[in-house]
């Protein structure tokens, strides 16, 4: 059967053949040795050329929020200079279409980490500059040296086109699997999430009351912003609420309760009369939280959908949705997080596993996973056996202490669990892979340090866990 390419891949399609046509039109006004002489000025000064860029961009308010660490500075400055030498270096027609490849796959980064697209023609000017100003003083002759700028500025060009089409292609694709997730956010099992945090609200209002009163010099414990309702809303709820207004009150409210709120009722110590003024106003904040939490439930209500039907999880195609919030959200906070993939063998079943066994458990192993993470946390299906665990505000001790206890867990349910009708013991070998967020501006490369991790789990041959 004859199957036919979808529309984005005959985009891709004519998009290279486009490039093709336009580099070797290129090459046909531009001498090979112009282009080898150009090649050498490019090798000679990439890394003075790459250190001017960085110096030049950090200055640029929007661009230094993507260069301001270290690690991710070093690691970029290495990939602008191989990139440019990469580029020029191109001197061959059959070298052209891994060229244009490789500047395909450098837009789809810019995109996956969404680089504000003006900031791409604003570095490929001060490329274009400091390389035509080295070419002043090669060797050339005057009117080669013009057609050596020229070449500059239209291969220049060229991968730049080639990177914005991309870039434009990838980012629309982000934006629809982001409203995508956002939507079945909205959707799953909203009357439930509805009751656990309010139940999560009450209890920390419940402890705060009860440290009041019971031990007033001793502190009034986690503020809210830390409470399992704090971070559920900065999370779960950002993408569940999106940015509506009644969302937008709870985030403030949570502010004045921490910064204003509590502060007041520290102060107070043991004088009654202001702890009970105090609590008062805390009581009435609570009730707004309340009344405005219902109202972002109530809009939301609805069946569940979008989810894998096998487990109930949101699978992979979600992950660029969630991954490049939490980057954002952890960047600006400061905070930590970790990805956990988790991967089940069952070793003693490998040849009498039935879909209805397999699916049975999968399933087990699921809801062992979700017993053991907080509701903030999201869970995804990642591949057929593998789930893959976001752990929002989690150090990498923290994720070790989880991870652990998910493996445990894990080998109890299945171990324990009716995979055939009967009970029927399994003896599965669970290998965990954890990565905390480093501040790269990749959420592919943050996966990608996870999946190394399992990798090298794997390779023990039984249950073991790793830390990127």
């Amino acid at each position: 059967m004859t199957t036919h390419p979808t529309l984005p891949e005959a985009a891709l399609a004519d998009m290279e053949n486009e490039a093709i046509r336009a580099w070797r039109e290129l090459f046909s006004v531009t001498a090979l040795p112009i282009r080898e002489a150009v090649a050498h000025v490019v090798r000679e000064g990439a890394e003075p050329l790459t250190e001017d860029f960085y110096s030049r961009m950090q200055t640029h308010p929007r661009a230094a929020n993507f260069l301001d660490q270290e690690r991710v500075q070093r690691r970029l400055r290495a990939s602008l200079s191989q990139w440019m030498i990469d580029l020029f270096s191109t001197l061959e027609v059959e070298q052209i279409p891994p060229a244009i490849r490789r500047q395909i796959e450098v837009g789809a980064v810019h995109a996956r980490i969404r680089l504000p697209i003006d900031l791409i023609p604003s570095g490929i000017r001060l490329l274009k500059r400091g390389i035509r100003r080295r070419i002043d003083f090669t060797a050339l002759d005057a009117a080669d040296r013009l057609i050596a700028q020229i070449y500059v500025s239209d291969l220049l060009h060229l991968a730049d086109g080639l990177m914005n089409q991309a870039y434009f292609r990838d980012t629309h694709e982000v934006v629809r699997n982001d409203e995508a997730y956002r939507l079945m956010g909205q959707k799953r099992s909203a009357s439930y999430e509805r009751a656990r945090q309010r139940a999560a609200l009450s209890e920390w209002a419940e402890a705060l009351l009860i440290s009041v009163w019971t031990q007033p010099q001793s502190g009034l414990g986690p503020r809210l912003r830390d409470s399992e309702f704090g971070i559920w809303m900065h999370h779960k709820g950002a993408v569940m609420f999106e940015d509506t207004a009644d969302f937008r009150d709870i985030v403030d409210a949570i502010d004045t309760m921490d910064d204003q709120l509590l502060p007041r009722l520290r102060d107070a110590r043991t004088d009654r009369e202001r702890i009970d003024a105090s609590i008062g106003t805390i009581k009435q904040l609570l009730d707004l939280i309340r009344y405005k939490l219902n109202d972002l439930f109530d809009s939301n209500l609805g069946k569940d959908d979008g989810l894998d039907q096998e487990t109930q999880l949101p699978d992979r195609r979600y992950l660029p949705a969630i991954l490049g919030r939490e980057m954002r959200t952890h960047q600006s906070s400061g905070r930590p997080f970790c990805l956990l993939l988790i991967e089940v063998h069952f070793p003693t079943l490998k040849d009498q596993l039935s879909s209805g066994t397999r699916s049975r458990l999968l399933q087990a192993a699921v809801e062992a996973v979700a017993e053991c993470t907080r509701t903030t946390d999201h869970l995804f299906r990642y591949d057929e056996h593998r789930l893959l665990l976001v752990a929002v505000e989690c150090s990498r001790s923290k994720a070790g202490d989880l991870a652990a206890s998910v493996a445990e867990k894990l080998r109890n349910a299945v171990n324990t669990g009716n995979v055939q009708g009967r009970w029927t013991p399994v003896s599965p070998s669970v290998c965990i892979g954890i990565a905390e967020y480093d501040r790269h501006p990749d959420y592919q490369y943050f996966i990608q340090r996870a999946e190394t991790a399992l990798a090298e789990a794997s390779m023990a041959r039984r249950s073991k866990i790793v830390g990127a």
